[in-house]
């Protein structure tokens, strides 16, 4: 019997990339190794589409080949850090970043991927920026302006009624000082090993509760 294929593209930044981690604590390779393990029945497909530095406006520009041609499944979209930070060349308004999503979202919803799983439909799911440490280190943002972005996002994932990985009150929520910043790499913002295995499980469960979904309405 053929198995089933479910492509899954992991859409964002450096902080979907793994900037300043060896490969395998990216949390897109961890599912292209522990869903083959959980769930042999199915034969998956995962693509790290984060590319460093990217904002929306690069996203939705690369949109077509790093998403739509695949034709996947599920689309993790993990954007914001960059868009709000004043930095040059990077800071998108919250305006502008609010119609990127909106037509990243849009682009997804109304792919096919020709496949009879899940009707042939493919599901975004948003996740918000993750908080950081606010020093005079990475001046160009700040934990209130990633959190105004993440209500953005929370906003959209509402609105469209997609599920939502709320990260920045995962982080936020760790009252413990000294491990609330084994979180984060030098500069504060990116995550560190130990930051990934909090964001992991997260994205890990969002796989499983889809596929269970799915696989129980056919």
């Amino acid at each position: 019997m053929t198995k089933q294929i479910i492509r899954i593209v992991c859409f964002g930044d450096s902080l979907t990339y793994g900037y300043g981690v060896m490969d395998e604590i990216a949390y897109p390779h961890r599912l292209s190794v522990d869903l083959p393990q959980q769930f042999p029945q199915v034969q998956w497909q995962v693509f790290n589409s984060g590319i460093n530095g990217h904002t929306t406006r690069e996203a939705l520009a690369r949109l077509q080949g790093s998403v739509l041609e695949r034709k996947p499944q599920l689309v993790f979209i993990l954007f914001g850090s960059n868009d709000c930070a004043l930095n040059e060349g990077q800071y998108r308004t919250p305006f502008e970043f609010e119609q990127n999503m909106r037509n990243i979202l849009n682009a997804i919803l109304h792919l096919s991927t020709d496949s009879p799983f899940a009707n042939g439909t493919s599901l975004p799911i948003l996740m918000t920026p993750p908080s950081m440490i606010d020093t005079d280190f990475y001046p160009f943002t700040t934990n209130d302006r990633l959190e105004y972005y993440g209500t953005i996002v929370k906003k959209l994932a509402a609105e469209y009624r997609l599920p939502l990985i709320d990260l920045f009150a995962a982080y936020r929520s760790i009252t413990d000082p000294v491990a609330y910043e084994a979180c984060f790499q030098l500069d504060g913002e990116h995550l560190s090993n130990h930051g990934y295995d909090i964001l992991y499980p997260l994205v890990f469960d969002q796989v499983q509760q889809y596929l269970t979904k799915v696989l129980s309405s056919q």
